[in-house]
């Protein structure tokens, strides 16, 4: 039996990604919408009932995409407060919260697990993500704009490689769908 298969690791791999997409949502807020988006297209979310199926929808898909690409222009504006400001770092928290909630339920894991999961990667990916951004700016005195466009594509190798493994593993493991 292989390592991988047993269900204690089956069920870690579901809270690592319900982790995951926490962070992404700590790191830009729309990412988790939109990669949990792409897991359902995938049928990695299936399994998902109650008012959380709402978020497999693809007008639900459509629209987080259009609130993400707005995200990636209003991120480089001057007047966008910061990540860990009361109001961006609760509606990272949701974000990531429900995306973590939704996976696990898909997946008959304790939806509160994944929620609290979820928004809790949010609130730290945001304030280390919000820290290591202005570090960056200052120790190589480069412009936040261009930080900001490698921070981008950083979340989006991050959530590119999620929705790839997840959908792989979807494939190969009756447990995982």
């Amino acid at each position: 039996m292989d390592l991988c298969d047993l269900p204690c690791m089956e069920r870690s791999r579901v809270y690592l990604g319900a982790v995951v997409l926490g962070a992404l949502a700590g790191m830009r807020s729309m990412a988790a919408p939109v990669a949990f988006a792409q897991l359902s297209r995938a049928g990695v979310l299936d399994g998902l009932t109650g008012p959380l199926a709402l978020m497999t929808r693809p007008g639900f898909g459509a629209a987080a995409n259009m609130l993400a690409t707005a995200e990636l222009v209003a991120d480089k504006l001057p007047v966008t407060p910061n990540r860990t400001a009361v109001g961006p770092l609760l509606g990272r928290a949701v974000a990531g919260g429900l995306a973590g909630a939704g996976l696990c339920s898909a997946q008959k894991k304790p939806v509160w697990t994944g929620a609290l999961l979820g928004a809790a990667a949010a609130v730290g990916a945001a304030y280390g993500a919000y820290a290591l951004r202005k570090r960056v700016v200052r120790k190589f005195d480069v412009s936040d704009r261009v930080v900001a466009v490698a921070e981008d594509a950083i979340v989006g190798a991050i959530g590119l490689a999620l929705v790839s493994g997840l959908k792989e593993r979807a494939g190969t493991s009756p447990g995982l769908k």
